[in-house]
C-alpha cells in the first residue's frame, strides 16, 4: 500500500507539472514563460496596480523573478510601470488595455482547465477538498517557517 506522503508528493508533483504544462501552451502565444500566468491575473484582479514587492509576496515567488517577469511582460505591451520613485520595487505596475484583453482570455482558459481538472467531482467534493487544500498549504507554510 502507498502511504500519504507519496500520494500527496506525487498527486501534488503531478498537478504541477501538468498545470505548467497547460500554462506554457497558453502563455507561448505571446511568448512569454507560463509561469508569467500568475501575474497577469493578479494585476488583472488588482485594476490599481501593484508594485513588484507585493507581487512577489502575492505569488509567493522572490523578487528575481518577479523582476525578469515585469520586464518580459512590459516588453511585450503588457503592462506597464509607473516610475513613482528611485526604487523600482515600488513603482506601481498596471496591466494595459492589450494586457486587460489578454489577461481576460487566459482567465477564461485557466476557468476552463480548472473545471476540466475536477470533472467527476461532485461539489460537495470539490468544497471539501479546497478546504483542506487551504488548511494542508497554511500548515506547510508554517512548518517551512519555523521548522518542524
Amino acid at each position: 500500500m502507498v502511504g500519504r506522503f507519496e500520494v500527496f508528493s506525487l498527486g501534488l508533483s503531478e498537478i504541477m507539472s501538468s498545470w505548467n504544462k497547460i500554462a506554457a501552451d497558453e502563455m507561448s502565444a505571446f511568448g512569454l514563460k507560463g509561469t508569467y500566468v500568475i501575474y497577469l491575473i493578479a494585476l488583472y484582479k488588482h485594476h490599481e496596480g501593484l508594485t513588484s514587492a507585493i507581487l512577489s509576496e502575492m505569488c509567493n515567488r522572490d523578487k528575481a523573478e518577479v523582476s525578469r517577469a515585469i520586464k518580459a511582460l512590459e516588453s511585450k505591451g503588457l503592462i506597464i510601470r509607473e516610475n513613482t520613485t528611485v526604487n523600482g520595487y515600488r513603482a506601481k505596475i498596471t496591466l494595459t488595455e492589450q494586457g486587460r484583453e489578454a489577461t481576460k482570455t487566459l482567465r477564461e482558459r485557466v476557468k476552463l482547465a480548472v473545471e476540466k481538472g475536477g470533472e467527476g467531482l461532485t461539489e460537495e467534493q470539490r468544497e471539501s477538498f479546497y478546504n483542506a487544500l487551504e488548511i494542508i498549504s497554511a500548515n506547510l507554510k508554517k512548518i517551512s517557517k519555523e521548522g518542524l
